[in-house]
C-alpha cells in the first residue's frame, strides 16, 4: 500500500511536508511548483487523499499538561491565546484534544499517559518532571521552556534576544540606568510542587546585557507576581529605593505588569516617556487604554500553540524522529512611552 513516505520520495520533498500540503494546512509556505510536485505524485502513485483525510480523523488524542493554574491561565490573556491556538488547531486537524491538565491536578492521577498519541507541556516544568514524562510518552512537544536539555521538540517565542534588543535601543538613546521589573519563574517538579527561582529568561538577558556592557553598578531588579498588583507595589518600592538616582528607563517583562506600573509612576506625578521609558511585553488588548500608550512586545502565542499540535501530528503519524526547535520571532511595537530615534 502506497504511503506518505513514498509520495515525499517520488516528490523529493519531506513527508511532513507532504502532510501538510495534502491536508490543506494554510500555514505552511511551498513554491506553487513544489504543491503541484506533491499532487502529481500522489495521483502517479494513485494515493488515496480523501482517504488519508479520513485516517486524520481517527489519530489518537494529544493531552495537554500546563504549568499555569488554571485561575492563572484565566487571567494571563498570553496563555489563554496560547490555549486557543492549541484547541483551534486541533480542530482544525481533526485530532481529539480532551485530555488537559493543570498543575492544580495531582499528577499522581494523571494516568494512561502512554495511550495518547502525543503529549503538549506547556510552562516551566522541571527537568526530573519532563523525564518522568518521556518516560511514559516519548511524543513529547514542550512549549515555552527552551532550557530543557532533553531531545524533545520545542516551541518557544525569543524573548531573551528582544530583551537583549531592546536594552541595545535604549543604550542607543542614552539610558545606561536602566531598571528590571518582572516576575519570579515558578518550576513545576514531578509532583506538581512549585518551586520559584530567578532564572527567568527576560530576568536573565538583562543581567547578562548589563554586565556585558559594564553597567553592573546600575543593575535594579524587582520581582514579585505577574499581576498589576504586583507592578504597582515594585514601582513603589523602586521609587522609593531609588528615589535620589531614578532610572530613566524600565524594562517591565509583561502588560499587566506595567498596567501597575503605570499607576504608581503617574500618582507621582513622573511623566512616562520623558522623565522614564518604559517598555513593556506582551501587547495585550488591556493596554489599549493606557495614556501615553505603551510600547510593548508583542507575542503570537496563538500560533505558538497552533505550531505545538502540528508537530504532535507529525510525531504521532511517524513522519520524523529527530526533535524539532522552532522558536517565534516577536516584534516590538511602538508608542509613546518609548519612541527609539531613528
Amino acid at each position: 500500500m502506497v504511503g506518505i513516505r513514498d509520495v515525499a520520495r517520488k516528490a523529493n520533498v519531506s513527508p511532513a511536508t507532504v502532510s501538510r500540503v495534502l491536508n490543506e494546512d494554510k500555514t505552511i509556505s511551498v513554491s506553487v511548483s513544489t504543491r503541484q510536485r506533491i499532487f502529481e505524485a500522489a495521483a502517479t502513485l494513485n494515493y488515496d487523499i480523501n482517504k488519508r483525510k479520513y485516517v486524520k480523523k481517527r489519530l489518537p488524542s494529544i493531552g495537554v499538561i500546563s504549568a499555569i493554574s488554571k485561575a492563572s491561565e484565566e487571567k494571563d490573556i498570553y496563555y489563554k491565546d496560547l490555549r486557543a491556538g492549541l484547541e483551534e488547531e486541533a480542530s482544525r486537524l481533526h485530532i481529539g484534544m480532551n485530555r488537559m491538565y493543570n498543575v492544580s491536578d495531582n499528577p499522581r492521577k494523571w494516568k494512561d499517559l502512554n495511550q495518547l498519541g502525543a503529549l503538549i507541556v506547556v510552562g516551566t516544568i522541571a527537568k526530573p518532571a519532563i523525564a518522568d514524562l518521556l518516560a511514559q510518552n516519548q511524543h513529547l512537544i514542550v512549549v515555552d521552556n527552551p532550557d530543557i536539555q532533553q531531545e524533545v521538540d520545542m516551541v518557544y517565542a525569543d524573548l531573551e534576544r528582544m530583551t537583549k534588543a531592546v536594552l541595545e535601543l535604549f543604550i542607543e538613546q542614552g539610558h545606561t540606568n536602566i531598571a528590571y521589573i518582572g516576575g519570579y519563574q515558578i518550576d513545576i517538579n514531578e509532583l506538581g510542587e512549585k518551586s520559584t527561582t530567578e532564572n527567568e529568561k527576560r530576568l536573565r538577558a538583562y543581567l547578562h546585557f548589563m554586565r556585558d556592557n559594564h553597567l553592573e553598578k546600575q543593575i535594579n531588579y524587582y520581582l514579585g507576581e505577574w499581576t498589576e498588583e504586583s507592578g504597582e507595589r515594585l514601582t513603589k518600592k523602586l521609587l522609593n529605593k531609588q528615589k535620589q538616582d531614578l532610572p530613566t528607563a524600565i524594562l517591565i517583562g509583561s502588560d499587566p505588569l506595567a498596567l501597575g506600573v503605570y499607576k504608581a509612576l503617574q500618582k507621582e506625578n513622573i511623566i512616562i516617556g520623558k522623565d522614564i521609558v518604559l517598555v513593556s511585553f506582551d501587547n495585550i488588548e488591556a493596554i489599549a487604554h493606557l495614556s501615553p500608550g505603551l510600547t510593548s512586545v508583542a507575542i503570537n502565542a496563538k500560533a505558538i500553540g497552533q505550531s505545538a499540535v502540528r508537530l504532535a501530528v507529525e510525531r504521532i503519524d511517524h513522519l520524523r524522529d529527530d526533535p524539532i526547535i522552532l522558536t517565534y520571532p516577536t516584534k516590538l511595537v511602538v508608542r509613546e512611552s518609548f519612541i527609539p530615534n531613528k
